[in-house]
């Protein structure tokens, strides 16, 4: 069998570990609850038997090294978690140090946001990219670039954080400090929330309701014809399209994955992204970017932390 690494994929409930070939192959797999709420010590407990157990499952395969895709923010040279809002009990956690005292090989530890990028790049709509960056939205928008094949980190492992770009310079106060945050627009919470709130102010014609409003019932009544619902993708992928061209305009990347719940809604979300993008971005650039679907799913987390492994 080829070399092989272990991939983490560390979430606020569960925590899901693969065993991975170097040619991107997941030969093995197992999660367990990963319970926060017990404690870092109870955390990384569950790391450790998630990598030992989907060793065992391998029949006890010799492996080369363990990463962890972990949510940010943190230090990813030193493999220390910083202040993640779903965890607190691993505010200041050195995972690194611990986990290779714990499971005696070497460790990685990333953002995991640049770890589902990396695994997009390496085995999904990335593939042939090597320059390249995805966005993931969800509760909040978060990113990963790669460049030449490798992570961007910047100096202290905060690159990439596309949620913070401003569209809106006296947009509403993101809890990062900044003002008018893409994540403030186009993340899911923010479509329903900017829904929501349309919804009471403009009273208009739709079979939604605010009461359970999700991402999901707003992209159902669109695709029954509801014109409203229509509106609110049509305005959201405007709005993602304008910060894709900032960010393509920063990175100069050959390909745009989206990925994420709300990238589910298809060309609901994707047609006035693209649309956007080609009306606004800059020329002999927009015409050679691609904006696709991530591939992986679930899976980008666990291979781009086996790939981040390969080198730890």
């Amino acid at each position: 069998m080829s070399a092989l690494t272990v991939g983490v994929d560390l979430g606020g409930t569960n925590t899901r570990a693969g065993l991975v070939t170097d040619t991107g192959e997941i030969v093995a797999r197992f999660r367990c609850p990963t319970r926060p709420d017990l404690g870092s010590d109870r955390v990384i407990s569950g790391i450790a038997t998630c990598v030992r157990q989907v060793i065992r499952e391998a029949g006890g395969a010799e492996v080369r090294g363990v990463g962890v895709g972990a949510p940010g923010p943190l230090d990813p040279f030193n493999g220390v978690i910083i202040s993640p809002e779903n965890m607190p009990c691993m505010h200041g956690v050195r995972l690194k140090d611990r986990l290779e005292s714990s499971l005696e090989m070497p460790v990685a530890v990333d953002n995991d946001a640049n770890l589902a990028a990396f695994g997009e790049q390496w085995q999904g709509a990335g593939r042939k990219a090597p320059h390249f960056l995805c966005v993931t939205l969800g509760t909040g928008v978060g990113g990963g670039w790669v460049c030449n094949g490798e992570l961007m980190h910047g100096f202290n492992g905060n690159a990439a954080e596309v949620g913070h770009i401003t569209i809106d310079w006296n947009g509403p106060r993101c809890p990062c400090g900044n003002r008018g945050c893409l994540e403030l627009y186009v993340s899911a919470t923010a479509m329903v929330r900017r829904t929501r709130e349309r919804m009471e102010n403009e009273s208009p014609r739709t079979v939604l309701t605010a009461d359970g409003l999700t991402t999901r019932a707003i992209f159902e009544a669109a695709e029954a014809g509801d014109a409203f619902a229509r509106a609110m993708f049509e305005e959201t992928g405007t709005l993602l399209g304008i910060g894709l061209v900032s960010l393509v305009s920063v990175t100069n990347v050959e390909v745009v994955a989206l990925c994420g719940g709300l990238a589910r809604a298809g060309e609901r979300l994707f047609a006035p992204v693209r649309r956007t993008f080609k009306e606004r971005g800059t020329v002999g650039v927009k015409e050679r970017v691609q904006i696709l679907a991530g591939t992986l799913g679930d899976d980008a987390g666990i291979l781009g932390a086996a790939k981040l492994a390969i080198g730890a």
